[in-house]
């Protein structure tokens, strides 16, 4: 009887041993290969496919070598790191958060500078439709967040070094790839998070239109009330103005995302579209407070909003307009300044207001 008891201890003593030799085997190889670049820069032999922005961007921000980024959210997506480093002298990485938000990308490009003392240049789109957000909301609706890769915390990274999907989907097929000779290396930032390639992506009207046939007038009009400014305030100041007060040797290009005239419809439609306007011209005024903010709009390029084979949908306009994009942060067209921005503002709302959206439904057929 006491013999049975002993074996089974030893048998119970044996398979924990193992387990837990597995387990840190396991982990060994994560940390070793680390394909979201929890613990280090990329390897030199093995090649690391960039595909999951919000478990692979932290690492890049924290550990890769760079003297400027470009961050935001899909409307960044089509961005080339090659244009802009050509441009700006730079040497540029790219981590688009696809749906985040002011303060996502904000807090991730406070981390940047914290980690990095040589970033000195920033272009980040600010999205138009996220200037009436709450300044602490953040994309839940986008899936898990891998919160224990963005922490300084070791204890919960259990759940990446233990993670049985990372090893074997993606770890082992690195080596694997290595062992057969793959040329190691990166996707290029050119081509990370791009979705210009995908076959689903269909430009021009039809796309943009959808099933709609007509633009009806709006129910009652949504003015920019005290409440709303004050969340515009609070959005502006905390996820976009701070951190420019805050590093003055920092150097930030940003802009108001150009949506196709189509969206400006919508807006139309809903009772929405002076609140926009009313709410950006208040972010406009404190943005312009800081001297290290470039700020820049395209929505009077009325060429380009009003050309629906620019767009995909509504907002979301092809690679070709993020590389006009960034010829004009370079070259300083379509600047916003302190002197402008009221004949802007102005010049925007009278086009939007009286443009003719129902010779817009013409172009489907």
């Amino acid at each position: 009887m006491k013999s049975n008891k002993k074996n089974t201890k030893k048998w119970l003593g044996g398979m924990l041993g193992i387990t837990l030799a597995l387990l840190v085997a396991q982990g060994a190889v994560i940390a070793a290969v680390d394909p979201y670049f929890h613990y280090h820069k990329p390897l030199k032999n093995l090649y690391y496919e960039l595909n999951n922005e919000r478990s692979q961007n932290d690492g890049i921000i924290r550990h890769f070598d760079y003297d400027a980024m470009i961050i935001g959210t899909s409307m960044a997506e089509n961005f080339k790191t090659s244009e802009m480093d050509e441009l700006f002298g730079v040497n540029s990485i790219k981590v688009p958060f696809a749906g985040g938000t002011y303060k996502e990308q904000n807090d991730n490009i406070a981390k940047a500078i914290k980690y990095n003392p040589n970033l000195k240049l920033v272009v980040r789109p600010l999205d138009y439709a996220y200037l009436m957000d709450d300044k602490d909301r953040i994309r839940n609706d986008l899936g898990t967040y891998p919160d224990y890769l963005y922490d300084n915390n070791p204890f919960n990274d259990v759940k990446y070094v233990f993670n049985k999907d990372i090893l074997f989907g993606i770890c082992f097929p690195m080596i694997r790839d290595s062992v057969k000779g793959v040329q190691p290396g990166i996707t290029s930032f050119d081509d990370y998070a791009n979705w210009m390639n995908d076959p689903k992506t269909e430009f021009g009207a039809k796309s943009v239109l959808g099933d709609r046939t007509e633009y009806k007038e709006p129910k009652e009009i949504q003015p920019f009330v005290d409440e709303v400014k004050e969340m515009v305030k609070q959005n502006i100041t905390q996820n976009v103005v701070e951190v420019a007060k805050a590093n003055p040797d920092v150097e930030f290009y940003y802009y108001l995302t150009p949506y196709s005239v189509a969206w400006w419809g919508s807006q139309k439609e809903l009772g929405t579209l002076d609140r926009f306007i009313s709410a950006e011209e208040y972010a406009i005024s404190r943005m312009l407070e800081c001297d290290n903010i470039h700020l820049y709009s395209f929505n009077t390029e009325f060429d380009m909003t009003c050309d629906l084979d620019n767009y995909s949908d509504e907002c979301h306009h092809g690679d070709w307009i993020n590389s006009k994009i960034l010829a004009c942060l370079y070259a300083g067209t379509d600047e916003l300044t302190v002197d402008n921005y009221k004949e802007y503002i102005k010049v925007e709302r009278e086009f939007y207001s009286s443009y003719d959206y129902e010779s817009l439904l013409s172009e489907k057929k």
